[in-house]
Parts: structure tokens; C-alpha cells; sequence
């Protein structure tokens, strides 16, 4: 991919270190042996930007993190990806977000314990928002709300496509109706929309005032609002290892597909593939595919319109 075609992908909101591994599931009291272990990067916004970058975009990240070795680490996740890290910010302290995963061995359903993540001033989230915004897609999450209210409100001023990574509940109308496209897991629908249809969620998302909504259902697939009508994206078949992040990826090569300006069935379902990918290895980013991979995936798998 030529530098011409490169897009420019910022994300603002959470980065954590993740700490998983694989095992069954040990009696109350006794132990059980890791058949696998990792350590990486993780966060809702961090792994969409990491995405991004790995299918080719130029990246940038706004987050916060503590002064401690985990926060080190994360940045250092980043700069090995490409992603530029000039506006990550280090908050004295307090501690970098955690999380220890437990993927079950044999069923690959996961189980996550998480410690918080660096509680940011308003104003110093304003900050955060601040500066150039030279790119051709945003990510944000609500992980610290006035610093993705404001990012969101300059990018949708300068006509930017903003992704939206979080679920509109309690004070977040305003920044989902901000969204260029929000996209929720398969758990946050079912909390807007208990028991409702898959249409029905979709519309209830919809009345957020978001352009574009989706919801990500694992093997479910994607469902989505297309010209007013609830459309489906099957899943890809692929080997499952873990799904840890998938949905994370699925935004970033969202906002990727929006940057390049596919139109959203196209995005939708390039989304999915590499989403699916992903999937193949312990953490949301080892799997990630690169452009070429993911184009080679869907000739294969997609209905042939990947031929560039």
C-alpha cells in the first residue's frame, strides 16, 4: 500500500496491560495448570488503534496512564505497532488499567478481572482533546467522557467519521449522538433492549441520533441499520482460540474501512473478517492480520470484491 492510500486513524480512551491465560477451570480452593500464557497490550480504544495500524494506517493514541512499569509497557506496546505516542500522558500517582484474563481451556469463554484505570481531571481530559486533528477517522470510548465529548464535537465540526466504542447508557446520550457509527457488544444491547429483537435494539441504538449502528454478536455475526432496514453479517469461520478484544478490533477496522470511505456493507463485513482473525490467538492483538491478510481472507471467504 502505497503512502497515498496510508489513512490516518486517531484514537482517545483507555489502554490497559493484559494478563491472560489458558487453563480449565480449578475447583474452589485447588489449582489448575496454565496451558498457555500471555502478556500484551489491551483496552477498548488501545486494540482498535493497534488494529488500524496493523492493516496500514498511519495511528496516533490519546490516553493516560500511571507512572508505574505497567504504564511503560503499554506505551511501549504502541511504539512497537507504529503508533504514535507524542499525546499519551502519565498521571503521577495513580496506576496503569489492568486486566487478568482467565480464558477456560477447552470452551474458550473467558472470565476478566480488572483494576480501574487513572482517574484524569475534567480539565485535563479537555486538554487531551486538544491539538491537530489530522486524520481521516476517530475512535473514542467513554472510559473519561468530557475528553471523548470534546474530541468527538471538533471532529464531527471538521466532518471527521467518528466510531464510537462504548454502550449509551446514564450520562452518554450526548456523545452517542455525536457517533458517525456506534457500534455495542452483544451484552450491551441486551441491557439497552432486554429481550427485544435484534431489529428492535438496532432501533433503540438508533434513537441515540447515531448515523450508523451496530451490534457485534460473536459467532452471531454483525447486525446492523442499513438505509433504515436491519441488515446480518455472518460470522467467518476461523479456528477460535480466544475472543479477548475482538469486538476492539472490529472498531478499529471499522474506523479503517470509514477512513478509506467503503461503504458501510463493505466496512461491515471487512470488519468482521478481521475481527475473526484475531481470534485465532491467546490476546486480543497477536492475531491481528495485516492488510494483505485480511484481502487474501475475504477472497477466499467474501463474495469477491477484494481484489485490490
Amino acid at each position: 500500500m502505497c503512502d497515498r492510500e496510508r489513512p490516518r486513524v486517531i484514537g482517545l480512551g483507555l489502554a490497559t496491560l493484559d494478563y491472560l491465560f489458558v487453563s480449565p477451570v480449578a475447583a474452589p480452593g485447588g489449582q489448575a495448570r496454565l496451558r498457555e500464557y500471555a502478556l500484551e497490550g489491551g483496552g477498548l480504544v488501545g486494540t482498535a488503534v493497534v488494529a488500524a495500524a496493523r492493516l496500514g494506517a498511519k495511528t496516533a493514541i490519546r490516553t493516560w496512564v500511571g507512572d508505574d512499569q505497567a504504564g511503560r509497557e503499554v506505551v511501549e506496546g504502541f511504539r512497537r505497532e507504529g503508533v504514535d505516542t507524542r499525546r499519551v500522558e502519565v498521571i503521577p500517582g495513580e496506576r496503569t488499567g489492568v486486566a487478568f484474563i482467565h480464558v477456560e481451556e477447552g470452551t474458550g469463554e473467558r472470565t476478566i478481572y480488572f483494576a480501574g484505570c487513572p482517574q484524569v481531571p475534567a480539565a485535563q481530559q479537555a486538554r487531551g482533546a486538544e491539538g491537530a486533528l489530522e486524520c481521516e477517522a476517530v475512535v473514542v470510548d467513554a472510559v473519561w467522557p468530557e475528553a471523548g465529548l470534546a474530541l468527538a464535537r471538533r471532529a464531527q465540526a471538521q466532518g471527521i467519521p467518528v466510531v464510537g466504542d462504548f454502550v449509551p447508557e446514564g450520562d452518554l446520550p450526548e456523545l452517542a449522538g455525536l457517533m458517525t457509527a456506534l457500534i455495542v457488544p452483544r451484552a450491551g444491547a441486551e441491557r439497552l433492549a432486554p429481550g427485544e429483537s435484534w431489529e428492535e435494539k438496532l432501533r433503540r441504538l438508533a434513537e441515540t441520533g447515531a448515523a450508523f449502528v451496530a451490534v457485534t454478536a460473536g459467532p452471531q455475526g454483525c447486525y446492523f441499520l442499513a438505509d433504515g432496514k436491519a441488515c446480518h453479517q455472518p460470522a467467518f469461520p476461523v479456528p477460535v482460540v480466544d475472543t479477548t478484544g475482538a469486538g476492539d478490533v472490529f472498531h478499529g477496522a471499522f474506523a479503517y474501512a470509514l477512513a478509506r470511505r467503503w461503504p458501510v456493507a463493505q466496512g461491515v463485513e471487512f470488519a468482521s473478517a478481521v475481527a475473526a482473525l484475531s481470534c485465532r490467538a491467546l490476546g486480543g492483538r497477536k492475531a491481528i492480520p495485516t492488510y494483505p491478510e485480511a484481502a487474501a481472507f475475504l477472497r477466499e471467504h467474501g463474495p469477491g470484491r477484494w481484489e485490490w
